[in-house]
């Protein structure tokens, strides 16, 4: 890396990925599967990092239930490395925690902020991007983000409208997720970028832009520290920040962002439709993963466990077999999974989430 500030990578691996229920679940989440080849989605977005990132110097924020699976995981990464939330409270409060904590020990850091349950490819060009990102951040003080070049009108995702030329652009606005007619029309602007989470700051700039646009999100962290850090007092403090995301909380409000867009193959895997995106389908472009026999069927997805999954007559479905539950639903549906979970959960079934 040309930057002479340290780099320090934080991965946020605390999401529950209901989307993917009945795979997905409270103590088994999406990063912890593998969805898109032989490692775990967590293990994935360590290993690409390295060697370019010191493994002292790569930090995994996560809650306190996941923390022991994360350590067996990723056991080049230092014990303490692994920065525990007390609860989920949004991206806002996990990376002020992950600022709180790593400053003490690197205050001069430049901070590389990555999701731990997305897919990307071409990982020199990933790092390339990153270079480009890191230089910025620490000559201009700008936050950076990166952009993906849409290659459909998604619906889904929250899009960045961008200004200028070259490795490094302004950013003009941040666009919530938008209906498929303005989709549309992002896609043949060429300005507007996916925006895919992941940021670049130094830990200065970062805490300097909070204090301006969000302080709620630091205050109560500081006096955490200044009473000495201890865990047990973690609880206490963190109840007091925000459910806020950092786009919302900073990234909107600020102005000192730039964006950088990618040239590296990326997808967040956000349903069980995207995930088969990473099997090879058969010539009736069906995916099956486990033991299965379809007749006449057609563009169906087949995720097995240990028992034999038999279909006729199918077309575009979802299929998740697991030893205590089955979903079955239409490939265009899939998004709604999360529903499903939400149900559950209001019926207190507990035991199947």
């Amino acid at each position: 890396m040309s930057s002479d500030r340290p780099m320090i990578a934080v991965v946020m691996a605390g999401g529950r990925g209901t989307r993917f229920w009945p795979r997905s679940r409270t103590r088994r989440p999406k990063q912890f599967l593998a969805m898109t080849g032989a490692e775990t989605m967590l293990e994935q977005t360590v290993s690409r990092l390295i060697p370019d990132f010191d493994p002292a110097n790569i930090y995994v924020v996560t809650t306190e239930d996941l923390a022991a699976d994360c350590r067996t995981m990723l056991p080049q990464l230092p014990a303490d490395n692994i920065i525990l939330e007390p609860e989920g409270r949004n991206t806002a409060p996990c990376l002020a925690l992950a600022l709180a904590t790593i400053e003490r020990k690197t205050p001069d850091g430049v901070m590389v902020v990555l999701s731990a349950d997305h897919w990307i490819g071409d990982r020199e060009l990933f790092l390339g991007d990153i270079r480009t990102a890191v230089d910025h951040a620490a000559r201009n003080h700008d936050l950076v983000t990166f952009g993906i070049r849409p290659t459909y009108p998604e619906t889904g995702y929250g899009y960045i409208e961008t200004e200028g030329t070259g490795e490094v652009l302004s950013v003009k606005a941040f666009r919530e997720k938008p209906p498929i007619e303005t989709a549309i029309e992002y896609l043949e602007s060429g300005r507007h970028y996916w925006n895919a989470g992941m940021f670049v700051w130094t830990l200065q700039d970062l805490r300097s832009e909070l204090r301006t646009h969000c302080p709620e999100t630091l205050a109560p962290l500081d006096e955490w520290v200044a009473a000495g850090a201890s865990p047990a007092a973690l609880s206490a403090a963190y109840a007091r920040l925000p459910k806020l995301s950092i786009d919302y909380a900073l990234m909107e409000k600020s102005r000192r962002v730039a964006v950088v867009p990618t040239r590296f193959r990326w997808s967040d895997v956000g349903s069980w439709p995207a995930a088969t995106e990473f099997h090879q389908p058969d010539a009736e472009g069906n995916v099956v993963q486990g033991d299965a026999l379809l007749l006449d069927s057609a563009n169906c997805a087949i995720f097995g466990s240990k028992r034999l999954i038999a279909g006729v007559g199918l077309q575009d479905l979802i299929i998740v077999d697991e030893a205590d539950a089955l979903l079955i639903c239409q490939k265009d549906r899939a998004q709604e999974v999360k529903t499903i979970v939400d149900r559950l959960q209001a019926m207190g079934r507990t035991d199947l989430l």
